[in-house]
């Protein structure tokens, strides 16, 4: 069942309540920036003008001016967090401009998952999962590539039948969570967890213990620090000549720099991941403050735990943060200069990151699983709240059956979509659509797997009912000929077939979806080769629903069992000179032959 215009417009009426709401905030936030603006620039000019009236007494000029740049420090990290503040309205403005989008059907523009196609899939390329106008397209609101990979490879592959209840479970909870969810969206747009980051972060924690595992490193740190500093004040006290200050600088300098180029390597694997990392910390957070019902969610939490089960694992994502971001001020040559040279600072960020890995090196892996599946989750999740006219299916493992009321074709806008109810019970058993070019029938294989491919990954369908055993799908409807292999178009049909036949041989729960069969051929070969597949599969006890405009096999009887093959068609109404389709599903073999009549329409002349 799809949406009634009243749900769609209250839905819409929703996103762009928000979409203002956020609007009204970032105006609230830039004035109060404004207003941080003009206070800085009071303070610095309150800082000359104290300095000045309190010359020459320096005590009274210094207190001054610390107080002035601590007060200073205090504007320029709030005006930082307004900053952040209107970056994330703004974020969530596109999240709900997405849903808006999504809800009318304007995909274009948004990510195809084109790089996750298969053309040897079983059905990926005939049912749209990816590119232009896909499923993927429709479904996705993952941002961390560990995310759209596992939504992708949901489309590519059905979950087991626990894995599928328990996604439908947390799909519900979410949906009513719009605020949560939207807020992880933003926390994960800002920066995107990449591949290459979980990468660089599993090879450190495999890396073997190194020179600076020590401990006694630990105690060179404060002695040099002590060295170090007792110089730099002596000198100042004027108790240290410059000659003597430039020798020890010398050394200084020797000794850290040669410490700090055994720590590159480091540096450089980890080098400006502390922005993904934040994002990693918000998500983290997020699921660790929020409560949850659903099983699959609850086991989220206790899986970002590690099985030592430890509490607050988002502070120790920010500690680790924090200490990355330490690391990075070797980026500020001025500032790496000092640090180095007097606090030996890659040296302590280095025994920080040691000591954090050991306390948290099996943490780490769960971290980036349990993200991905939140995310796929909350895609689940939005459209089930776009979608409350569509149901969650009932999955079973009694192969075969196959019942649903009302299905439409996801990617086909609500006022369009025609629904049809069907019913398939039985294993050998094949059903034959017939009907003319045009009349619905590629469109009715292709709800079928499009909804079947979203009720095994726990989403829900457009449908208003929908049970189906647990099995998988198999199509062949859509070929195309591969000029870099040398292969035509009957060649690819060809290799599709015999990979459905073969695991029909081996007995897998399967069902079939096919489209005009051995279209490459001439039509005498084609009917034979189509008739000697259909009492095949009925042998062999598989499952399939072939759509053909060849009449001629919607009557053909099995050798063994006449009751195996069911006729079903889409037809098409004359009125004048015009043909019209309604696309809903009859019983029987269609017998009219529209077709003439459309060739007609194009200029092509029929002798009396």
């Amino acid at each position: 069942m799809t949406r009634r215009p009243e749900q769609t417009s209250a839905i819409l009426l929703t996103y762009q309540a928000n979409i203002r709401n956020q609007l009204l905030l970032i105006r609230q936030r830039k004035r109060t920036k404004n207003g941080l603006a003009v206070a800085r620039l009071i303070v610095v000019l309150l800082a000359v003008g104290l300095m000045y009236h309190f010359w020459p007494a320096v005590g009274l000029s210094l207190i001054s001016f610390v107080v002035c740049v601590a007060g200073l420090a205090v504007l320029v990290l709030a005006d930082a967090g307004k900053t952040e503040q209107i970056k994330n309205h703004e974020r969530l403005i596109k999240i709900n401009q997405h849903e808006i989008d999504i809800l009318e059907h304007r995909l274009a523009g948004y990510e195809e998952g084109s790089e996750f196609a298969s053309p040897m899939h079983a059905y990926a390329s005939d049912l749209d999962l990816f590119g232009s106008f896909s499923l993927y397209q429709f479904l996705n609101r993952c941002h961390a590539h560990q995310s759209k990979k596992l939504l992708a490879d949901h489309l590519l592959n059905p979950l087991p039948l626990k894995l599928i209840n328990e996604k439908q479970e947390a799909a519900k909870e979410i949906s009513k969570k719009p605020e949560w969810s939207q807020q992880f969206q933003s926390n994960a747009m800002a920066n995107p967890i990449s591949f290459q980051t979980e990468k660089r972060l599993m090879q450190w924690m495999q890396e073997p213990p190194g020179i600076f595992e020590k401990s006694y490193w630990k105690a060179v740190v404060v002695l040099y620090a002590m060295v170090s500093l007792t110089t730099l004040t002596l000198f100042i006290v004027d108790l240290l000549t410059l000659p003597g200050f430039l020798l020890f600088l010398i050394c200084f300098f020797s000794i850290s720099s040669f410490i700090s180029s055994k720590i590159q390597p480091t540096w450089v694997l980890l080098s400006r991941i502390e922005p993904e990392m934040n994002a990693l910390y918000e998500q983290i957070r997020a699921l660790e403050e929020e409560s949850f019902e659903a099983s699959f969610l609850r086991n989220l939490k206790i899986q970002i735990r590690g099985t030592d089960q430890v509490a607050g694992v988002a502070a120790i994502i920010r500690q680790f943060r924090g200490i990355l971001k330490r690391f990075d001020y070797r980026l500020n040559l001025m500032v790496s200069v000092f640090l180095n040279g007097f606090l030996l600072w890659d040296l302590q960020q280095m025994i920080a990151l040691i000591t954090w890995k050991k306390r948290n090196k099996n943490l780490l892996a769960p971290w980036f699983s349990a993200i991905a599946e939140t995310e796929v989750v909350i895609s689940l999740a939005s459209l089930t709240r776009n979608e409350p006219g569509w149901c969650f299916p009932k999955i079973n493992n009694d192969y075969f059956n196959l019942s649903l009321k009302d299905l439409g074709h996801p990617l086909i806008p609500a006022e369009k979509n025609v629904l049809n109810s069907f019913q398939m019970v039985g294993r050998g058993k094949i059903v034959m659509v017939t009907g003319s070019n045009m009349a619905g029938k590629s469109t009715f294989l292709r709800s079928l797997g499009t909804n079947l491919t979203l009720a095994f990954m726990g989403a829900p369908v457009c449908a208003s009912f929908l049970e189906a055993s647990h099995m998988h799908l198999l199509s062949s409807m859509r070929v195309a000929d591969n000029l870099a292999e040398n292969t035509s178009t009957f060649h690819a049909e060809l290799k599709k077939l015999q990979s459905i036949i073969e695991r029909v041989n081996r007995n897998e729960p399967v069902f079939i979806l096919l489209d005009e069969v051995l279209r490459g051929t001439n039509s005498e070969d084609r009917h034979a080769g189509t008739k000697a597949l259909i009492r095949q599969l009925i042998r062999q006890n598989a499952v399939a629903v072939i759509a053909t405009h060849d009449t001629g096999l919607a009557i053909t009887e099995s050798d063994h069992n006449p009751e195996a093959i069911s006729n079903y068609h889409f037809d098409g109404q004359i009125r004048g000179e015009e043909l019209f389709f309604d696309y809903q599903l009859r019983t029987g073999v269609c017998e009219s032959l529209n077709a003439t009549l459309l060739m007609k329409k194009i200029g092509i002349h029929f002798e009396d």
